[in-house]
């Protein structure tokens, strides 16, 4: 997505990505409504790196890690965790 600076993810962006926060706070998710493409998507969209999460705008806590966010298991803000490819109904404990 570096081609397109307002929507960024973890594998092709991991240096800005990673570097938000620092490691010491989560991204700051907000809607971003994308007028450039059709239909105009909304993306949660960190406010400071543009990383869009993994979860979709509008689904019930979504998973808050980076789009592209490989190995890390998927991780709501309520503390829900699955693993990658698999459903929400597979916890990871």
């Amino acid at each position: 997505m570096t081609d397109h600076p307002e929507l960024l993810n973890a594998s092709r962006d991991a240096e800005i990505v990673n570097a938000c926060g620092d490691g010491v706070l989560d991204h700051d998710y907000r809607p971003f409504t994308d007028d450039t493409q059709h239909g105009s998507p909304t993306y949660l969209r960190c406010v400071w790196c543009h990383a869009v999460a993994c979860g979709n705008y509008g689904e019930q806590d979504p998973c808050i890690e980076p789009w592209h966010h490989e190995p890390l298991p998927h991780r709501t803000r309520a503390g829900k965790t699955w693993p990658i490819g698999g459903s929400r109904d597979e916890e990871v404990r």
